[in-house]
């Protein structure tokens, strides 16, 4: 089974530059460990939310705002999928990592399906970018809508696979089976749900490469989602960090 893990951080906090080399020798340990078994599939740090833009697409009006689909003290930071046998051993994982111990981590199954392909290198030419894609559950849809969003996001998907701009993405499962972990004075907490009770929750991700924003932008107004949810639209910050 594959897993999620949304990783969350208050963008305010400060670390020391011993707590920053702490970290990131606590990260470097933990890819150790989950690589050479072939749990860690893919993950990457993404830049801040101040570089985020938010796209939602109403009536045929494309908006786009500057900053994440949400106002939460906690933001998305980063992310991991990973290869578990069990939701268990995934919760597990999620309480090594060290954004645990600063932040929070949601641990989520992605939905069933094909499994998802490895992230191929950069080319070269282009900008990478997440979309994180944002459903509000109580938004009332008719039957016929409810009915056209698969074919949609299906369409959706050979377009841009076909344009060479996607890279990988999955559905994720809803949020009543989502765990957040946290680390704390040698204690994991663990409760349901995701990390922020918010009106839109992320219900799936995509992983594209574009020229530049706007390019990216328009890739994201185009997905059916967009029309009654948002398309947060995140560049990458690779790692090391700098």
């Amino acid at each position: 089974m594959q897993y999620m893990l949304i990783h969350t951080l208050d963008e305010n906090l400060q670390l020391d530059e011993e707590e920053v080399a702490e970290d990131r020798s606590s990260l470097a340990t933990w890819l150790e460990e989950v690589i050479p078994l072939g749990v860690d599939l893919h993950g990457s740090r993404l830049r801040p939310t101040t570089d985020a833009t938010t796209v939602r697409v109403r009536n045929g009006e494309l908006l786009v705002t500057d900053g994440p689909f949400a106002e939460t003290k906690e933001q998305v930071a980063g992310y991991d999928v990973l290869e578990c046998s069990t939701l268990e051993e995934a919760v597990g994982w999620a309480s090594k990592h060290p954004t645990a111990r600063i932040g929070a981590i949601e641990v989520r199954p992605l939905a069933e399906g094909p499994p998802v392909r490895l992230v191929t290198e950069p080319t070269g030419r282009t900008m990478r970018y997440m979309l994180l894609i944002c459903v509000d559950r109580s938004v009332p849809l008719q039957p016929q809508e409810i009915a056209g969003i698969g074919p949609a996001t299906e369409a959706w998907v050979a377009e841009m696979d076909g344009r060479g701009i996607r890279i990988f993405g999955n559905e994720l499962e809803a949020v009543d089976h989502a765990r957040t972990v946290r680390a704390a004075a040698d204690q994991v907490l663990v409760t349901d749900g995701p990390f922020a009770e918010t009106k839109e929750q992320i219900a799936g991700f995509d992983i594209i490469d574009c020229t530049d924003l706007d390019e990216a932008i328009e890739v994201a107004a185009k997905h059916p989602v967009a029309r009654f949810g948002a398309i947060e639209v995140r560049p990458f910050w690779p790692l090391p960090w700098t």
